[in-house]
């Protein structure tokens, strides 16, 4: 029995890795709204249609340019014109700061809150998702949803694997925002009071005091570690994302193909693999908005990067975008990790607790008050 049952994983785990090579190999990267995440998404509907009892592929609108490298860029913007005001005459001069706030307000509204205020500025498109549905054994009690996502990202400059970040150069690319938002507010306050007094030459526009040799000697070394930031920060290669996320849509149709032989009782099961995740978890923005009906007893479980690591880590929370995950979810997974362990002393390790950067599409079933969370793999 023992056997079989290692005989069984073996299979699926291979299942799960062919799932990965192929879409690799036939479809290559997959950006949001590409024709290759569209058609990887047309594979994956017809492998769950042998594995799933109704099967859906749904398409939605996006804006696969905005999140996060269109807000890099338009913070970039923002606050790379701000230096341009600093020796303006009063009240000009605060323009700077106002610059490097809208920037800020931009980057802290978008990146974290995921507002998308500003995709008026961006082109849109179409991406989608594609789930299936198995039937419980006995009348349906509650659901459970498994889901990795399609599509992968595009890479920035400054953490790609062949790339070697000056870590001083971003650093001082920070303080340049910083320094320019200080430095516009001290100039203005110190206009407001002294007038024509601090004064040390003018010529049209442009009123040249002290505080503007304060900031522009440290400028010519700031500014273009700015620009060198907001470089490291974007990028145009878009990778394979075998790992992030195939393996999570690999793990969940093994998980369909599993207990479409084995039906749980009372329990359907929703087996999916969305789209647009790199750019906002869109896809799983759309599933919750679309079918709450099927989210009401349900269980969300994300499984994000599970390809690589030696343990596993159960998210409780995510900084990034200020969400907590559900601590019934959490003890479910951790129950579901000690009975396969009990069975496999040898299995990797298990975690859990939070993450500073990055999130996965269980926030958006989070923030719209459904149960999930997410699993990922880390060394």
């Amino acid at each position: 029995m023992e056997k079989e049952h290692m005989s069984r994983e073996h299979s699926l785990a291979d299942y799960a890795y062919g799932f990965i090579k192929k879409i690799c190999t036939i479809f290559g990267p997959r950006y949001s709204s590409s024709e290759a995440e569209k058609n990887a998404n047309l594979w994956i509907k017809e492998e769950l249609s042998h594995y799933t009892d109704e099967v859906y592929m749904e398409e939605f609108k996006t804006n696969p340019n905005l999140y996060p490298q269109g807000i890099f860029k338009l913070t970039g913007i923002l606050v790379g014109v701000a230096w341009i005001f600093i020796p303006l005459l009063f009240p000009l001069s605060l323009i700077a700061a106002l610059l490097v706030g809208l920037g800020l307000f931009v980057l802290i509204t978008e990146l974290m809150m995921l507002k998308r205020w500003i995709k008026v500025f961006f082109k849109t498109g179409t991406s989608s998702n594609v789930w299936g549905r198995i039937k419980p054994s006995g009348e349906i009690k509650y659901r459970i949803v498994f889901e990795g996502h399609t599509d992968s990202a595009k890479m920035m400059r400054a953490v790609n694997q062949n790339a070697d970040p000056k870590f001083i150069l971003l650093g001082f690319g920070f303080l340049y925002i910083l320094f320019t938002l200080i430095m516009s507010i001290v100039k203005f306050i110190a206009q407001l009071i002294g007038g024509a007094s601090i004064t040390l030459f003018q010529v049209g526009w442009i009123q040249w005091t002290l505080f503007d040799w304060i900031y522009f000697i440290p400028w010519f070394i700031l500014f273009p570690s700015f620009l060198y930031l907001i470089y490291g920060v974007t990028g145009n290669k878009v990778v394979d994302g075998a790992n992030d996320n195939l393996s999570g849509s690999a793990v969940t149709a093994a998980i369909g193909k599993y207990f479409y032989e084995n039906r749980p009782k009372n329990v359907e099961l929703i087996i999916g693999s969305m789209g647009s995740e790199e750019i906002g978890d869109r896809g799983a923005k759309y599933f919750v908005d679309t079918h709450g009906e099927l989210l009401k007893d349900c269980y969300a479980f994300i499984i994000d990067s599970a390809g690589a690591g030696d343990k596993l880590y159960i998210v409780e929370k995510d900084t990034m975008h200020l969400t907590k995950y559900s601590p019934e979810v959490v003890k479910r997974i951790e129950k579901a990790y000690n009975l396969y362990k009990r069975e496999n002393p040898d299995a990797i390790k298990c975690e859990k607790g939070g993450i500073p950067l990055g999130s996965s599409d269980a926030c958006m079933y989070a923030k719209a008050g459904y149960k999930a969370s997410f699993i990922i793999a880390i060394s």
